[in-house]
């Protein structure tokens, strides 16, 4: 069992990750099993710090997992794990206010838990913030 440290935590969430990834087509059972072994530790890396940006959004991320899973299962919970996904990006995105994947993630949640209100906040929050980083590296460019 990996270690308390938040870091080691992610690391090995983010191994069961890309282990998932590379079973999914073949076993999505299996892949399941492993991305929701990834949550858990994603969930201990963010309870270990839960100022970290990181391990809250892998956390959201993991959640984003489950809700594919169940909508591709059919399952009638789906839209409310894709209202926790996105209150779970939220709690990242309030750790890092410029993270514009965090609001991506949140807006695309919504828009999968049919949410056409928050879904468009969040993307025209995205929008803003993509915009201000493409303007701020422009301006690092131009100072150089």
């Amino acid at each position: 069992m990996p270690s308390d440290s938040p870091t080691t935590l992610l690391q090995s969430g983010n191994a069961l990750v890309a282990q998932a990834q590379a079973v999914a087509t073949q076993d999505f059972a299996a892949a399941r099993a492993l991305w929701r072994e990834a949550g858990v530790l994603f969930q201990r890396a963010h309870e270990a710090d839960p100022t970290q940006h990181a391990a809250a959004f892998r956390l959201g991320q993991a959640w984003v997992a489950e809700a594919h899973a169940l909508q591709k299962e059919g399952s009638e919970d789906v839209t409310a794990m894709w209202r926790q996904a996105a209150l779970q990006c939220e709690v990242a995105f309030a750790l890092d206010p410029h993270h514009a994947v965090t609001a991506m993630h949140i807006a695309s949640c919504y828009a999968r838990a049919q949410d056409a209100d928050a879904k468009q906040a969040w993307a025209q929050i995205a929008q803003h913030l993509q915009e201000e980083h493409a303007a701020n590296m422009a301006a690092d460019q131009a100072a150089r």
